[in-house]
């Protein structure tokens, strides 16, 4: 079955939220990290929540490359 215009809209608008979100928390966690050493509970809460963004950009972009491939193969 092939993906819809919407559904891969609505799929890559997700992602660009992610994205800008943890650009933001990556930023909160540099800044904390300029602070010394009075940033660092900052620094570890920023860091944390972004890893947790960048794992999910990860996992969700090779997941679709992933089923894509399989398609592929499929259709062949």
């Amino acid at each position: 079955m092939r993906e819809s215009t919407a559904q891969r809209i609505t799929r890559y608008v997700g992602l660009v939220f992610v994205a800008t979100v943890t650009v933001g928390l990556l930023a909160f966690a540099f800044g904390q990290a300029a602070r010394g050493v009075a940033g660092v509970p900052g620094l570890v809460v920023y860091a944390f929540a972004a890893g947790f963004g960048l794992e999910f950009m990860g996992a969700a972009w090779t997941g679709g490359w992933r089923q894509r491939q399989a398609r592929r193969q499929l259709q062949s």
